[in-house]
């Protein structure tokens, strides 16, 4: 079994005694003012009630679901570090259904020759789709399918967050709430002579920090790996029944006219066989515009 030396257990237990001290950094404990002991407190008044949220933004209720009027004060507390943004990411490329098929009178393929075009929509997901009135063989001798269409990544989100080391937000909210979440502390301001309230017997310290720097938008490189293919089938039934015919096409493709279409055409379907390419950032968020700078200090006495 590893034992530690005297020297490296004493570093173990400097660093246990720094996480400790970092977690208790963000907010600051001042203690209890009042020399008198807590049963003798007197009670708070309810309307001074103060709801208070610490952690991370993201996750901070609303004060008011409906506006922001019964928003206190809020703000950042701990201690600034190095300035960055949060990493870019990429969501992945996607890939994107033609909802169109072309049907012509000749080879020329174009829309002077253009008989009719098949249009389930671009909400279209490839399920069976009826023509409303069904193209006749002798109407039409070539047929156009167009390729799945590939999109660029985009970043998510695209705008990312700064990165607030070792500090906690912070969100103070009246007593007009609808629901009280347990995500809240219960405070009160301490009394005019310092002193704190039965059941609010610890007070912290809030120095704000008035955050208001911003980072750049972040973007994406090209789509790599991946396939993105589409199996489309014409039917000669409106119940997608009786096939006259499948092309199978890719994002690579360009659109194919084929002849090898023929009857009656009723319905079509297309089916999606693919795995989406990704992308790595083509460029870092940095800072670009605001500062950091010291708030108000408030001071509470709350429950926990």
């Amino acid at each position: 079994m590893p034992m530690l030396t005297i020297n490296q257990g004493r570093g173990v237990a400097a660093a246990l005694r720094l996480v400790a001290l970092s977690m208790l950094a963000t907010w600051v404990p001042i203690g209890c003012s009042s020399p008198v002991p807590p049963d003798n407190l007197p009670e708070p008044d309810p309307s001074q009630l103060i709801l208070l949220y610490s952690g991370a933004p993201e996750y901070a209720p609303r004060c008011d679901p409906h506006g922001d009027g019964n928003l206190l004060w809020e703000g950042w507390v701990g201690t600034p570090g190095q300035e960055e943004c949060e990493p870019c990411t990429c969501g992945p490329a996607r890939c994107v259904l033609s909802h169109t098929v072309d049907v012509h009178s000749s080879s020329v393929c174009a829309l002077s020759d253009l008989v009719s075009r098949i249009d389930p929509g671009s909400s279209w997901n490839g399920t069976c789709f009826p023509l409303p009135d069904p193209i006749p063989s002798d109407a039409y001798a070539f047929v156009t399918i167009h390729p799945p269409l590939v999109t660029d990544c985009q970043p998510i989100p695209e705008v990312p967050a700064l990165r607030h080391t070792n500090m906690n937000f912070v969100r103070a909210c009246g007593p007009d709430i609808d629901v009280v979440l347990t995500g809240f502390s219960r405070c009160y301001p301490p009394q005019p002579n310092g002193e704190c309230w039965a059941g609010h017997e610890i007070q912290w310290e809030f120095p704000l920090y008035n955050d208001t720097r911003a980072c750049s938008p972040c973007s994406c490189g090209e789509p790599s790996g991946g396939d993105c293919r589409v199996q489309t089938t014409l039917h000669s039934q409106v119940d997608c029944s009786e096939d006259l015919g499948t092309v199978l096409m890719s994002g690579l493709d360009k659109p194919l006219c084929t002849n090898t279409i023929q009857g009656r055409i009723g319905a079509v379907r297309s089916i999606f066989l693919k795995d989406d390419a990704t992308c790595a950032p083509s460029t870092d968020s940095t800072v670009v515009s605001g500062t950091i700078e010291p708030g108000d200090t408030h001071v509470l006495c709350c429950n926990r």
